[in-house]
């Protein structure tokens, strides 16, 4: 039996992922991104999961040397082919980040908008293990998603209706406090095409992240709230960025 997500980003919500944002909001989140990281021209740069590239793009073309690499190859093609109008040099491989297998070879990574969770809580962190692998001793990680706290405070649980990129998206929210699993039921309508999947995705706060980097090898962990600002609990979204130790 497939994991929820092998179907969920192989359907609709492709289309709904490729309209949520424009490219003045997609730089914005890659001038932040860089200068969290705090990386240079030249410096290489793992984007995982990359999705159809909306961020490796605008990086590579600021003179990062990137690779993206995402399970969906669908997402892979239309990054590949999102650089080829822009004329952007950038690596693009279909990977899943459970079974990476870069060893030293980046100066940096991220994984940037909740894309992070949503495995069994050891294959979670051995995704995170993988991504330590995967830089040089003193490069760091980024890793960017819900923040628990707001999360149990102003979580929406009612039936949430809206259209995307052409798309009739219905979502209603589930918060399981015992797993800090937040479970919401997606419908997607476009045309004759009905689509009903169940995503979960673990939330951490910020000493749950803080905790769970650690324990995958990583240290000096810094936390931000949403772009950029300090954190606190009471910020909607969570930044962390941890080095791996030379």
């Amino acid at each position: 039996m497939k994991a929820w997500h092998d179907k969920f980003f192989r359907g609709l919500y492709g289309r709904v992922l490729a309209a949520q944002f424009n490219p003045a909001i997609s730089l914005k989140q890659a001038r932040l991104i860089r200068r969290l990281l705090r990386v240079r021209r030249g410096a290489k740069i793992l984007d995982v999961p990359c999705g159809m590239g909306r961020i490796t793009i605008p990086l590579a073309r600021s003179g990062l040397k990137m690779t993206g690499v995402d399970v969906t190859p669908g997402f892979i093609r239309g990054a590949m082919a999102a650089a080829r109008r822009v004329k952007v040099k950038a690596r693009f491989f279909v990977a899943d980040m459970r079974r990476l297998a870069f060893d030293g070879e980046f100066d940096a990574a991220f994984n940037w908008f909740t894309s992070w969770g949503y495995f069994t809580d050891r294959e979670n962190l051995d995704a995170l293990r993988r991504i330590r692998r995967a830089l040089r001793p003193g490069g760091r990680f980024l890793v960017e998603g819900m923040n628990k706290s707001w999360v149990v405070r102003h979580l929406n649980l009612g039936r949430n209706m809206s259209r995307i990129g052409g798309v009739e998206v219905i979502q209603q929210s589930h918060w399981a406090p015992k797993t800090s699993r937040m479970s919401t039921l997606w419908e997607l309508r476009r045309g004759r095409r009905v689509e009903r999947h169940r995503i979960r995705v673990l939330v951490y706060d910020g000493a749950g992240i803080r905790r769970i980097l650690q324990t995958a090898g990583f240290r000096d962990v810094k936390l931000y709230g949403r772009g950029g600002a300090p954190f606190s609990r009471h910020s909607r979204r969570i930044i962390a960025v941890a080095t791996r130790p030379g």
